[in-house]
């Protein structure tokens, strides 16, 4: 029985792991789109000076 129970737990993880991923990818809507760069808290602005 026990040996059962240890050779069921990789499977068993591998489903959840493949059920979480499933969830993130197709039940949640992304707010963002994936290949949207997000900008660093600490990264300064910098001011365009107006050329005309």
């Amino acid at each position: 029985m026990i040996t059962v129970a240890f050779l069921l737990l990789p499977v068993l993880s591998a489903l959840l792991y493949g059920l979480d991923q499933v969830e993130d990818r197709w039940v949640t809507r992304p707010t963002a789109a994936r290949h949207a760069r997000r900008r660093s808290p600490l990264r300064r602005v910098r001011a365009r000076a107006d050329r005309r």
